[in-house]
């Protein structure tokens, strides 16, 4: 739009380092959780194993290399980038909901706490309204791709829930010195 061929350049070398640095810390990510999850045994613990001499998840960053490279090369960007927000939005939906379950399992006073929010139900409430109406703005616009990703996670779910917990080891969930959550 200005028209000045220095600032294209240089737009186009911030996107290139923001787009490589981005992706280079999303393989880092995933990675990590990929390994603490095999460690938990939420995925196989294949996943968890860490390199001798670099003490990096290796095993993890072999497995989704290939992945983020194919997503990178086949897949359009604007796909990618609208799966990732609303990733980022499915997360945000169950924030509230995790919130009241866990005043819920531990009331106030039953845990030494950090911070107590005065107006409890009212930050979640917003929250969740929030998630919701952008939810239903989202299908209007790009309702096969919602549809699609939440295809995906219910799939995933699904395998979790009826496969892969069998391996998870279900005393080890509450490790922590807290007291057992009400109704466990």
């Amino acid at each position: 739009m200005t028209g000045s061929p220095f600032l294209i350049v240089l737009l186009f070398i911030g996107t290139l380092l923001s787009a490589i640095a981005s992706s280079n810390g999303c393989t880092n990510d995933q990675a990590r959780a990929w390994f603490a999850l095999g460690r938990d045994r939420y995925l196989p613990e294949w996943f968890a194993a860490v390199h001798p001499k670099y003490r990096t998840p290796f095993r993890s960053i072999l497995f989704l290399t290939p992945i983020v490279l194919v997503f990178a090369l086949y897949i359009p960007l604007a796909q990618i980038i609208t799966f990732s927000i609303l990733s980022g939005l499915l997360n945000y939906t169950f924030m509230p909901i995790n919130m009241w379950n866990f005043r819920k399992k531990w009331p106030v006073g039953s845990i030494r706490r950090g911070f107590s929010h005065p107006f409890h139900p009212l930050p979640a409430a917003t929250l969740l309204l929030l998630c919701l109406a952008t939810f239903f703005a989202v299908y209007l616009g790009y309702g096969r791709q919602l549809l699609a990703m939440m295809a995906f996670y219910i799939v995933a779910s699904l395998w979790f829930a009826f496969y892969r917990y069998r391996y998870v080891k279900r005393g080890a969930q509450f490790t922590m010195p807290w007291p057992k959550p009400a109704g466990y």
